[in-house]
């Protein structure tokens, strides 16, 4: 046989191994058929026959080969995907962390602690929005109306004092009037708002702790 014949024989049983090969993945097909062809490359006609009879029946061939890339895909280990990471403003631990430092955090770093918690408590997701703008706002209202209420209370006594003290007889010395304990000065004023910032202040931060109680990520 010649060199000719021995190219026809490799042609023909590759394009056989194609045909029967054609429900096989890519991947396994192409280093069949490469590996196929480097056996059979340099061959003379008679090597080629020889070696074709022992590589058998390409359609056996594709059988074997279905077979194996079958196996290998179910013994391949499933990857699933990851899940998302849970952002962290949205877990309860810093909703729990913004509304301590909502609550305390003036107490620790005055004003600028306080301000502080604002923002993270507006940032988790936890609350509503009304619940967040109650718990920053009311506090304010709440302290500013006491105080006002205060001084209105300061004022009125102040101009009662002073009537009496113009309607009396100047034969003689206008007996002094008392100041009453009850009735708040300058200095209570100032105490008082203290005093509301340190009870306000911690309790709207526990009143968000409240209000988070069996509440997850939305």
């Amino acid at each position: 046989m010649t060199q000719s014949e021995a190219m026809r024989l490799r042609e023909e049983f590759v394009a056989r191994l194609d045909e029967a090969m054609r429900g096989v993945p890519y991947g396994v097909a192409n280093d069949i058929r490469r590996g196929i062809l480097e056996e059979l490359d340099g061959l003379d006609a008679d090597a080629t026959a020889d070696r074709i009879a022992l590589l058998g029946d390409p359609a056996l061939i594709a059988r074997e080969a279905q077979a194996e890339s079958l196996n290998a895909a179910a013994a391949a280990p499933v990857v699933l995907a990851a899940a998302p990471r849970e952002p962290v403003t949205s877990t309860r631990g810093f909703a729990i962390a913004a509304a301590l430092a909502l609550g305390f955090g003036g107490i620790v770093m005055p004003f600028v602690g306080w301000v502080v918690g604002a923002v993270l408590v507006f940032l988790s997701p936890l609350w509503t929005r009304g619940e967040k703008i109650v718990a920053v706002v009311a506090p304010f209202i709440v302290a500013g109306v006491s105080i006002l209420i205060i001084s209105l209370l300061s004022g009125f006594e102040s101009g009662f004092e002073a009537g009496s003290s113009s309607g009396s007889s100047g034969d003689f010395d206008a007996p002094e009037v008392a100041v009453n304990p009850l009735l708040p000065t300058g200095y209570d004023l100032w105490h008082t708002a203290l005093i509301l910032g340190f009870v306000l202040l911690p309790a709207s931060g526990l009143w968000l702790l409240w209000r988070l109680r069996g509440r997850a990520a939305r």
